[in-house]
């Protein structure tokens, strides 16, 4: 752990010293900095690395900053100095601008009333969860909690010194329900600030602007003299100056390394005007004819119809803005709308630049290029099916990141009071904005209704469980399933497909993917849950058989005791793979859970989710992204990861082909792209001895040493019986 921390501080240093990009190079320091903080809260004790509650001192709800890897910085979140709106509102009131008597400001009748006020108008924004202490206890006086506030006050006060916990000024959301953008606004003008010139357009815009101009203007000097070579004092004169734009143009302009390379036309010109210059009037004659005889080959020379045609062809591609001219202008469109949601008008987003708008290098009516429409896509406001179409989602790890926009909808809609409702919503998105904690022991990140506030808030609402989470749920799964067959349900769609199941009342085991760095051998008491769910789905079935699972024994099992020791379902998962021996042996176990519990997929079945292609087609497109990552670990120089994602992408197809109950839906697979090739060959060739009753070696992702995969192709694609013993057979075994 502390290597890994170490390495991360070293590799920020090294940014910060030598990235050529001067933004790069500030985040990079501020990187430095947290780092720093890492390593000093761990040697003075101030942090607890692995613990849900990280920072000694503060309590669990307080949100951490946290840095890549899990780990915490030591410092809460919500702690910063008095922001300019605190500020003001300090000198408006003639207080002192500091934490507390901001904070007690806003318990006067008169600060009550103003958060009165922005609940009734939803004018705030909730950047991190303790910015919604103080509208919820406004939000609990108007219902009459006054018991409730008294506790929440108790609990927040000691930290109002420290913490900000009232929100910032904002407005109520233009979406509708069910509408998501990948990107607000705020981030799509950022990304058009920080685009940047393709170097293959800006030296093209260099050649055109300055080198080709300056070409025709030293090719017409010498085509001028060439037959009658006199120079005379205003023919050097001339030479001179010719010579003095391309030293400065060589200087100034480096993009274009053509127009200073030795044996060039131009290049070849120019030392012939030195030598002129040098040798008052001694030149080579034949080098310049030959130039000469080449350019005026090629396109002409100047003044001739071929040159001046082909030259007015270029001023117009010349005067064209580069992409990053546009992205500028884009962006200063987009930073005038409101900054916290998506592109809510997309065509006025995307329209041409307007005479408004327009600049000396960006002329208006100008279309916007592929680049910048590209990125305004990101910002584009719709349902998610849609953005999943137009391609602004294109994994299940972008999908997840979209699922609180939906999710906090139904956190409004559990409320009976729409105003408290809202408040939860803005608190659940902020929440979901909390980063993981890098936690050991079994130990569970903290939920939203640990939050002493929300739990609060929570008193007041209906407190039956709702059709609509459910419905939500089950579109989910489908949608995700539907986009993303050949991929594992990613940790962040798992946390709020979580968070949904808890809103239905629906207790189905739900179980993430872990870090085999940190695995210590051991399982919640949910994985084994959860493998039961899967027994009870696929006990009998083609992904019991090829998979050589008992899941009779997984049925079997005692509870587990809950004390974390290690017990028999993990026991069965690990089979003779000690835990801890090495990283590839921790991830050998855990790919084992997932086959045994399908990774959730059971879950969704059970949960009654319906994709909306059929399961073979799932088991085809799942099968086809095997088959795609295995050809692109065969190209690779670092395979395993690709190899590791293609075995669980043929795991999802091995599940969905056995929800199908027919077994010669599997004969498809043969005709996708690769299958014909090592090693997808044996893979479907092992399926089909499956399929036969015989024994087989299951397509898996982790392994202790070069995986099969790696090695050359056998002389024949079928490889021999494997030995069917529980010895020799690699498969998940009973105990």
């Amino acid at each position: 752990m502390n290597q890994y921390v170490h390495h991360q501080l070293l590799q920020a240093m090294r940014t910060a010293a030598n990235h050529s990009d001067p933004a790069v190079r500030e985040a990079a320091l501020e990187r430095m900095e947290r780092w720093q903080q890492v390593i000093d809260g761990m040697a003075d004790g101030t942090l607890r690395i692995g613990s849900r509650r990280p920072l000694v001192g503060l309590p669990t709800w307080v949100t951490p900053r946290v840095v890549r890897g899990g780990f915490a910085t030591g410092k809460a979140a919500a702690a910063i100095p008095p922001a300019e709106d605190e500020r003001l509102r300090a000198q408006q009131l003639g207080i002192k601008a500091t934490r507390q008597a901001i904070f007690e400001s806003w318990l006067t009748p008169e600060g009550l009333a103003e958060l009165e006020v922005l609940l009734e108008t939803g004018a705030y924004n909730v950047g991190f969860p303790e910015h919604a202490v103080l509208l919820s206890v406004a939000a609990l006086l108007r219902h009459g909690a006054n018991d409730s506030v008294r506790t929440l006050l108790d609990e927040v006060s000691p930290l109002a010194g420290s913490l900000r916990f009232s929100p910032y000024p904002g407005a109520p959301s233009p979406l509708r329900p069910g509408q998501v953008s990948r990107w607000t606004a705020r981030q799509v003008a950022g990304a058009l600030e920080r685009a940047r010139v393709n170097p293959r357009v800006a030296a093209e815009r260099e050649a055109l602007t300055v080198w080709l101009p300056l070409t025709d203007k030293v090719v017409t000097f010498w085509a001028g003299i060439v037959e009658a070579p006199t120079f005379d004092d205003a023919r050097i004169d001339e030479a001179r100056a010719l010579v003095a734009d391309y030293d400065r143009a060589a200087r100034q302009h480096t993009r274009c390394r053509k127009y200073r390379r030795p044996g060039e036309n131009l290049p070849i010109l120019i030392d012939a005007l030195r030598q002129a210059i040098d040798g008052q009037g001694t030149w080579p004659p034949e080098r310049v004819r030959h130039a000469l005889s080449r350019i005026e080959a090629k396109r002409g020379l100047p003044g001739s119809k071929r040159s001046d045609d082909l030259r007015a062809r270029q001023a117009v591609t010349a005067s064209r803005p580069l992409h990053a001219e546009v992205a500028v202008v884009v962006a200063d469109r987009v930073a005038q709308l409101r900054g916290d949601v998506g592109l809510t008008d997309f065509p006025a987003a995307s329209a041409p630049i307007s005479d408004d708008e327009a600049t000396d290098v960006v002329p208006a009516g100008t279309p916007l290029p592929a680049s910048v429409l590209r990125t305004l896509r990101l910002g584009f406001v719709s349902d998610l099916e849609e953005l999943i179409t137009l391609g602004v989602v294109p994994s299940a790890e972008v999908l997840a990141s979209l699922v609180p926009q939906l999710t906090a909808g139904q956190v409004a809609s559990s409320a009976d009071d729409p105003l408290v409702g809202a408040l939860l919503a803005a608190t659940y998105r902020a929440f979901r904005r909390r980063r993981s904690l890098l936690l050991l022991d079994l130990e569970q990140q903290v939920r939203f209704k640990e939050l002493p506030w929300v739990a609060a808030l929570q008193e007041l609402t209906a407190g039956g469980p709702l059709d609509d989470p459910l419905v939500l749920a089950r579109q989910l799964g489908s949608v995700v399933l539907d986009a993303f067959p050949g991929t594992i349900l990613p940790n962040g769609f798992i946390r709020e497909y979580s968070a949904l199941l808890d809103m239905a009342q629906v207790r189905l085991p739900l179980t993430e993917e872990l870090a085999a760095d940190i695995f210590m051998g051991r399982f919640a008491p949910k994985f084994q849950r959860a493998a039961k769910v899967a027994a009870e789905l696929l006990r009998g079935s083609l992904y019991e058989r090829y998979y050589g699972i008992d899941y009779a024994a997984v049925l079997g099992l005692p509870e587990p005791d809950g004390h974390g020791d290690v017990g028999e379902f993990d026991r069965m998962v690990a089979g003779d793979v000690p835990a801890g021996r090495s990283v590839a042996a921790n991830g050998q176990i855990i790919e084992r859970q997932q086959i045994l519990t399908t990774h959730n997929l059971a879950v969704l079945v059970k949960l009654g989710v319906q994709p909306g292609r059929s399961w073979a087609e799932l088991a085809h497109h799942a099968a086809g992204r095997s088959f795609q990552l295995l050809e692109r670990a065969r190209n690779s120089p670092w395979p395993l990861s690709a190899i590791k994602n293609a075995a669980y992408a043929w795991r999802q197809a091995v599940f969905f082909l056995s929800i199908t109950g027919d077994d010669t839906a599997a004969n498809a697979l043969r005709d996708l792209p690769g299958a014909t090739t090592w090693p997808a060959v044996r893979i479907l060739d092992d399926l089909t001895r499956c399929l036969q009753g015989k024994p087989v070696t299951p397509f898996t992702g982790w392994t202790q040493g070069p995986h099969w995969v790696q090695s050359t192709v056998p002389e024949t694609d079928t490889p021999k019986p494997v030995d069917p013993s529980p010895e020799t057979q690699p498969h998940i075994q009973a105990g």
